[in-house]
């Protein structure tokens, strides 16, 4: 066994338009820094910025405790989480700890966990945080790249790698608000209506194409949801004033990052200029709110081990 692991595990974006529970972009930044150590006498977890989370009723430490117990070890562990990621901000906050926590688990204890082990671990910090043990960004934060998740139950996921995707920018502007995951997927309805099923079909469809074909101009055409987001908009009062701003200035496609409050608009240009417009529109709305310029990303990274 190893007694420091660090690992860094990247925010993401989920649902990316109409994908919901399945679509995950990971992005270039923010990302979560974890470290982690065994060689101590009582399990704690401390985060940077202090966000005075529990030590066990979060998400990181039901990702890395599921790992340990699958290895029959309930051993102590100190984790420090540096937050690059901020919680409740729809960019996968609770998914880059859990990835980070699981992963760096599996490494101190010399464990060559699948990919599927490790998304399976962090499903379970999923449901810690939102109530939901949903993958799509957990997959993404720790393969990188644009994921479709296959199958839940057993894990079946595909990533695209960085290198196959095409070139863009993803500006995404978060608002000083917190929207809760678990609140956000209250307001889903049970059933939807077979058109708007079928619309989206067609949409996640065409998304998948054109990552492949390298079309990012499609990509953004079709970067539409008619089955969750008509429901999380009534949550989200600034949507269709921030999106008319974005498009307005030049982004080709827009929609809102996972739960929510964090929307986002994929650029080939003006990133800095829609990244701006985005932000006096939220201003007109009477949020404040702050962006980040990035592009799709890798995933988790294992940096040191000791």
């Amino acid at each position: 066994m190893k007694s420091y692991v660090k690992v860094s595990a990247p925010a993401s974006i989920a649902n990316f338009g109409p994908g919901f529970d399945t679509f995950g972009m990971a992005l270039e930044e923010p990302r979560d820094v974890i470290e982690l150590t065994l060689d101590v006498y009582e399990t704690e977890i401390e985060t940077v910025p202090d966000y005075s989370i529990p030590t066990k009723k979060n998400a990181a430490f039901a990702a890395a405790n599921a790992i340990a117990w699958k290895n029959r070890v309930n051993s102590p562990f100190h984790m420090k989480i540096t937050k690059g990621v901020r919680p409740g901000s729809g960019i996968g906050s609770s998914a880059a700890s859990s990835v980070g926590a699981a992963l760096a688990m599996a490494v101190a204890m010399d464990y060559e966990a699948k990919d599927e082990e490790i998304i399976q671990a962090s499903s379970l910090g999923e449901k810690m945080a939102s109530g939901s043990a949903h993958i799509d960004n957990v997959t993404a934060s720790l393969l990188g790249g644009f994921t479709i998740v296959s199958s839940r139950n057993p894990v079946d996921v595909i990533s695209i790698p960085v290198e196959r995707l095409p070139k863009f920018d993803i500006v995404v502007t978060l608002p000083d608000v917190v929207l809760e995951t678990r609140k956000s997927r209250s307001v889903l309805p049970r059933q939807v209506p077979l058109t708007d099923a079928v619309e989206n079909i067609s949409y996640c469809s065409t998304i998948v194409h054109s990552m492949l074909d390298r079309n990012i101009e499609k990509v953004g055409k079709y970067l539409n949801d008619a089955v969750v987001l008509p429901y999380r908009k009534q949550l989200m009062p600034w949507y269709d004033r921030v999106m008319k701003a974005a498009t307005g200035a030049g982004a080709i496609g827009f929609s809102v990052s996972g739960a929510g409050p964090a929307v986002f608009a994929i650029c080939i240009e003006n990133a800095r200029k829609v990244a701006a417009e985005m932000e006096k529109a939220f201003k007109a709305a009477g949020f404040k709110s702050q962006s980040i310029i990035t592009k799709p990303g890798k995933g988790a990274e294992v940096l040191t081990v000791k």
